[in-house]
């Protein structure tokens, strides 16, 4: 496996009838920049679970990748963990 560092952005959440935006970054362990990502949505929806919107029907919120970049794993301080903000 490898280490990614991920970055996100979602926009068109609604929390408590407010539409949302946040980003969400970390380090991932996984075999592909794509299954690096999924597992960086699934571990943000844990904490927030309003993010579940995304796999409703169109129209619906949406998660994009910005930036996802292999890196060495003695440069990851924390793997398996995500930030949203």
């Amino acid at each position: 496996m490898k280490v990614w560092e991920i970055y996100g952005e979602g926009e068109g959440f609604v929390v408590d009838g407010t539409e949302m935006a946040f980003e969400v970054s970390g380090f991932i362990e996984a075999d592909d920049s794509n299954a690096a990502f999924a597992q960086a949505c699934e571990l943000a929806k844990r904490e927030h679970p309003e993010l579940a919107q995304a796999a409703g029907p169109f129209p619906r919120p949406e998660i994009n990748a910005m930036e996802i970049q292999e890196i060495g794993a003695d440069l990851a301080v924390e793997v398996g963990t995500v930030q949203v903000d």
